[in-house]
């Protein structure tokens, strides 16, 4: 996480972001990573996870899902450094902790998780 600033993050996800994805980086704590770094793209239709390599320089994988079909969610913003989403998708257990600020990628981070708490988590719980 050393190396990551908001130029790198959009070089990586621009080739996989579409219209209206906000996007996040992110440390995945499940047993169906491919790697523990990941960056989070994510609109009202889609979510998909880029996993990223050790030094987080270039894409080694991606999982795509609708956001209807994610269940079980749970998120946990706590009044910490991170908050933590966790869902099931594809027959997995996917877990996330979202750093709430990375000074290097200025307002993503609260983006994303603004907008997760707004659209996906909020919805989900009604």
């Amino acid at each position: 996480m050393l190396f990551i600033h908001k130029k790198l993050i959009n070089r990586l996800s621009k080739p996989h972001k579409e219209p209206g994805m906000v996007c996040c980086y992110a440390q995945s704590q499940s047993m169906a990573s491919i790697t523990s770094r990941a960056i989070l793209l994510m609109n009202h239709d889609t979510l998909k996870v880029l996993f990223l390599n050790f030094f987080s320089t270039k894409v080694v994988h991606t999982v795509q899902w609708n956001i209807a079909d994610l269940s079980r969610h749970s998120f946990r913003a706590g009044i910490q450094l991170a908050s933590v989403w966790s869902f099931d998708a594809g027959g997995q257990h996917w877990r996330f902790q979202i750093m709430k600020v990375i000074l290097p990628l200025g307002s993503m981070q609260g983006d994303f998780l603004d907008f997760l708490q707004q659209y996906i988590v909020h919805e989900n719980e009604q």
